[in-house]
């Protein structure tokens, strides 16, 4: 990438109040999944994890500011949503800052993920126009998630498959935001995955001890916050193909400041 590119040179004041923007972005999130959208036993594990939409994006362009996004408003969020101090620390910004954003920017380098590649010129967008379509997705993969729950329930069938049609519905998205489709995508898809499990188990751990949940922890827990974490995650991937020309415009990106 071409330092032509950039308009505006990177800095550290830069970078940190990037990061108090994109915490002050997640606590809202954390809340809002904490409270309710949560499966029983798990604050956050729901069909839509909100916060992992975001927590990859800074991770990327934010790098080590990224991280720390992540923990302060997941933790935060915990805190305003009303979960427990030591739970809250175990499984919001521990999980956030060590799997969702530190070990994501870490696979990204390791499968040689460029963000940006391929993006089509003649689907450059607006920031507002970006942000109408992400709200609008969220609206849906949030309600459709509320009334799939209760729909499982009553047809008695398992409410896991909830997390295929929120993923689903999220797909169209890929399309509007005019995402290719490449070796790129693939390996920043899965960092998510990989990340997602990471965190779950790190989740479940904590419910399983601190949360005294014991072994159901794995089987109650661990699902539901690792699909979650995927569903919600896929869709931070498309978002930063769609921004990359932007953060590089304002000199937000990490990974060009470090080469």
């Amino acid at each position: 990438m071409s330092s032509s590119e950039y308009t505006t040179p990177s800095s550290p004041t830069r970078y940190f109040v990037a990061s108090a923007i994109w915490a002050a972005v997640i606590i809202p999130l954390a809340w809002l999944s904490g409270t309710f959208l949560s499966i029983p036993g798990a604050f956050g594990a729901g069909y839509f994890w909100l916060p992992n939409m975001a927590m990859p994006i800074g991770a990327y362009f934010l790098g080590p500011w990224g991280w720390l996004a992540a923990a302060v408003g997941t933790f935060l969020g915990g805190v305003i949503s009303g979960s427990p101090l030591l739970i809250n620390i175990a499984q919001n910004p521990i999980p956030a800052f060590l799997a969702n954003a530190l070990l994501f920017s870490v696979l990204m380098k390791v499968f040689k993920v460029k963000v940006g590649e391929g993006l089509l010129e003649t689907k450059k967008r607006s920031l507002q126009s970006v942000i109408i379509v992400v709200v609008a997705t969220i609206v849906v993969a949030v309600v459709a998630g509320f009334f799939i729950g209760k729909a499982t329930a009553l047809l008695g069938i398992s409410s896991r498959w909830g997390y295929l049609v929120v993923l689903l519905l999220t797909i169209p998205t890929w399309f509007l935001l005019g995402v290719p489709f490449n070796r790129h995508i693939i390996g920043a898809l899965v960092a998510i995955v990989v990340t997602s499990v990471v965190s779950a188990a790190m989740g479940a751990f904590a419910w399983a001890t601190i949360g005294e949940m014991g072994p159901s922890a794995w089987t109650i827990v661990f699902p539901g916050w690792t699909f979650g974490d995927i569903v919600a995650g896929s869709l931070a991937v498309p978002l930063m193909w769609t921004i990359f020309r932007e953060m590089n415009r304002r000199g937000l990106n990490w990974n060009t400041k470090s080469n």
